[in-house]
């Protein structure tokens, strides 16, 4: 199913300087397909990942801090999406086990909303000792934080320690991270596949806000750090959303081995990005670095070498790893090699290592 058209007159845009040294993309609010129809029809993971959008939306825009107000719905939303997705998953293991009393659950009661359904703190431990999914400390206590702050808004505000831009952005940014792995981890490969493609695509509106979301990005990286350092060699920052976080595993064989441009195995664990070897290349050669794709039916993008090991040309000078974000190196997307004082020859514009010997072929003298 393809995209709905935007209206013509729809002016709803938000953008962000484009930085293309940081990689970072400008936020475009984009027309979803549930703003197109006028029957509320929601079934609970559709539900869910609109009350997550409605989160991103609002806290993820460029104005500067989020106001109080922001925060506000941002709390009721992401607890209300909190809730319907992990009992969206209980549903997928018995549609009884939503009842506060699955033994005295009816299907009537299930299909016109009038069932009395468990609490969230129930919710927890059903998915924990009936699905078998483990919740780390921290995130439940996230989780049982996000319903304090949502039953007190709903009734009588924060107060308080509690009412802290901080503390309520700190739990928020904790539920929000377990919950975009908990979808992508519990409930994407169960949906049906008209349903899963529908999740995708709201899943992409999420993941679209998400960088601009500082205490986000902290505790996705938080996450991600114990994958993340044994490979920061070979890490690179991800031109699609910024994060030090594009990983570059190195492409085996040489030349001749073919299949590089369809094996995507370039992965940014933070957006969960995947490029093949050439697509890396030649999209943090030119948003990262900043360099023209230039004429590449000639010379090829500006910046962009044989790489003298594998050698694939896909060798890019300037690259900033995370091992070192202060040094550069030519690095290597093809076979994930960084390359300490390189040359490149004023004739041929070939580089290789300066303790190597070069042999221009332009500096040959024809034998006639």
């Amino acid at each position: 199913m393809t995209q709905p058209p935007i209206p013509a007159d729809f002016s709803g845009e938000r953008s962000v300087d484009t930085l293309p040294q940081a990689g970072r993309r400008s936020f475009v609010r984009q027309v979803r397909e549930v703003e197109l129809v006028s029957d509320p029809y929601f079934p609970p993971v559709a539900n869910g990942l609109d009350y997550l959008v409605s989160v991103v939306e609002l806290l993820g825009h460029d104005e500067g801090t989020a106001s109080a107000r922001d925060l506000k719905y941002a709390v009721l939303h992401l607890a209300a999406g909190a809730e319907v997705l992990l009992k969206a998953r209980l549903h997928m293991e018995h549609w009884s086990l939503v009842f506060t009393d699955p033994g005295a659950a009816t299907r009537k009661a299930l299909e016109d909303g009038t069932l009395s359904s468990c609490t969230p703190g129930q919710t927890r431990k059903r998915l924990e000792n009936i699905v078998g999914i483990q919740f780390a400390s921290r995130e439940e206590q996230a989780l049982k934080d996000l319903a304090s702050s949502r039953n007190a808004l709903q009734h009588w505000g924060l107060i308080g320690d509690r009412a802290s831009a901080a503390v309520v952005t700190s739990t928020t940014a904790t539920v929000l991270n377990f919950l975009v792995s908990f979808v992508d981890t519990h409930l994407l490969p169960k949906l049906k596949e008209s349903e899963r493609s529908a999740a995708e695509r709201e899943m992409e509106h999420v993941r679209d806000g998400l960088h601009y979301i500082e205490e986000y990005v902290q505790e996705r990286m938080k996450d991600l750090a114990p994958r993340l350092g044994p490979v920061r060699r070979t890490t690179v920052q991800c031109p699609l959303c910024g994060q030090w976080a594009l990983v570059v595993p190195g492409f085996e064989g040489g030349p001749g081995a073919g299949g590089i441009g369809d094996t995507y195995n370039v992965e940014c664990l933070f957006c969960t990005a995947s490029l093949n070897a050439v697509e890396a290349a030649h999209e943090y050669n030119a948003t990262i670095v900043g360099r023209s794709m230039g004429a590449e039916e000639y010379d090829g993008p500006e910046g962009i070498y044989t790489c003298p090991l594998c050698p694939h040309h896909l060798l890019v000078r300037g690259v900033f790893t995370a091992a070192d974000r202060d040094r550069a190196v030519d690095f290597c997307f093809g076979c994930a090699t960084g390359f300490d004082s390189m040359q490149e020859c004023q004739r041929c514009g070939a580089v290789q290592p300066a303790e190597d010997v070069h042999r221009c072929p332009f500096a040959r003298r024809t034998l006639l």
